[in-house]
């Protein structure tokens, strides 16, 4: 789920504004429910009150079926079947879902929300569209306010989010209180999708406050489900958050993370045990559909045919999967096939330089360049076909699936000196060299 500056004293950023206007809304509408109920039926009046709002809020806001109300104790407003459309936007809600509850003090009634202060929100099966939410943001005029303390927290079940080419299903929240300046402590899991990738999650996320939160962390699980494995880990992540308004979206710098994991090949091969640190500055765009990182740091420690590597660059996310690092392997693994001399008796690191432009389930091949005091590769390699032949028992192919060439001034094979060695790999994949 670091320090820094702290941030200057401005209204709040007009993205924090839709919570402060939704529970608003919702707020209104349990306090003039109260004035009419004995004159109207609850679900007329309001939704009379929702078409006196709606030139306000600049959103369409629908229901179905009965409205409940609780008066005794703690009020409670519950409304079912929800949607919320964007303005001149019709063909796709911008939140709907199954159920929304609001309960609220009498306090906040009576001083007809000077003093705003709620109990508890519960939303049911929600689906937010993530693009419409950002463009009705951008589409709103600067404003302020104070965000409500919530006593007994926050509480989503069976949520969706869209972002359009990805999406997060089973989304769940627990966050027990909210209070605008202080620190937040919530649990948060689901299912995230991009294509054949899957990314299942379960989090611990803290934030030293509600609003304006600069920093960040996350402690949790994460297992990645690919076609040629599975990777399960334990992540843990720190994070400043950027409140620059040049740079809207999600903008984290720097972030770092530390993943503890494992590979499990698809099969019956033995599983990978690696760690991976990383270091970077994080932006997830306005759009809601490109997230980057960039610059970024890697390191990569593992045990076996796991090779120790230090790298850096950027990773792109977006309609496509964009990769590139240049870095050094640090040794070459004792597991790996063994170099012919004299090209074995340098130990130095080895640079190297990879590029990936695909799609996002890192299916089309890597380009990779090898840099050697005596040598040199420059050719490409599928991820998967690499990964199957990291896990291959003993007694498989002793050459990686490559392709491309590989040149050295001068190689020993068998008592035999050979010079000027240009040697060219076909890994038998029927893809075009290099």
């Amino acid at each position: 789920m670091s320090a820094a500056a702290p941030a200057p004293a401005t209204p709040a950023p007009r993205r924090q504004r839709w919570l402060r206007v939704l529970l608003g809304l919702l707020l209104l509408l349990v306090a003039l429910a109260l004035l009419v109920q004995i004159m109207l039926p609850p679900e007329r009046a309001l939704r009379l009150l929702l078409a006196r709002m709606e030139p306000t809020l600049g959103l369409r806001v629908g229901f179905d079926g009965d409205v409940e109300y609780r008066l005794r104790g703690t009020p409670q407003l519950v409304v079912r079947n929800v949607t919320v459309f964007a303005p001149g936007d019709d063909s796709e809600p911008m939140l709907v879902a199954e159920r929304a509850l609001l309960s609220l003090p009498w306090s906040t009634i009576r001083s007809r929300g000077a003093q705003f202060d709620l109990t508890r929100v519960e939303l049911d099966s929600p689906r937010l569209h993530l693009p419409t939410l950002l463009r009705w943001l951008d589409a709103r005029p600067p404003g302020d306010g104070k965000v409500p303390t919530i006593s007994d927290g926050v509480h989503i079940r069976d949520g969706r989010l869209e972002g359009g080419s990805w999406h997060v299903d089973a989304l769940t929240l627990d966050l027990p209180a909210l209070h605008a300046e202080r620190a937040i402590d919530a649990r948060v899991s689901g299912t995230a999708h991009a294509d054949t990738l899957q990314a299942l999650f379960g989090l611990r996320v803290r934030a030293d406050r509600a609003v304006d939160a600069r920093a960040l962390n996350a402690l949790g699980s994460l297992t990645l489900l690919h076609p040629a494995g599975r990777l399960d880990s334990i992540l843990q992540l720190d994070a400043a958050r950027s409140l620059d308004p040049a740079k809207p979206g999600l903008v984290l710098a720097p972030l770092r993370l530390a993943l503890d994991a494992r590979w499990q090949p698809d099969g019956e091969a033995d599983p990978l045990p690696f760690v991976l640190g990383l270091h970077g500055d994080l932006h997830a765009g306005g759009g809601g559909d490109t997230v980057r990182l960039a610059p970024l740091g890697i390191v990569l420690r593992g045990a076996g045919v796991v090779p120790e590597v230090i790298a850096g660059g950027h990773v792109a996310l977006g309609e496509l999967l964009d990769v590139v690092l240049d870095g050094r392997l640090e040794r070459w693994p004792e597991a790996w096939p063994a170099l012919p001399s004299p090209l074995s008796d340098d130990v130095a690191p080895l640079p190297f330089a990879l590029r990936y432009a695909g799609p996002r389930d890192a299916s089309a091949p890597v380009s990779l360049r090898l840099e050697h005091p005596r040598a040199g590769f420059v050719g490409q390699v599928g991820i998967a076909a690499m990964l199957d032949w990291l896990a291959a028992p003993t007694g498989g192919s002793p050459l990686p699936p490559l392709q491309g060439r590989l040149t050295a001034d001068r190689v020993e094979l068998g008592g035999a000196v050979l010079e000027g060695v240009e040697i060219t790999i076909d890994d038998g994949s029927g893809n075009p060299a290099p």
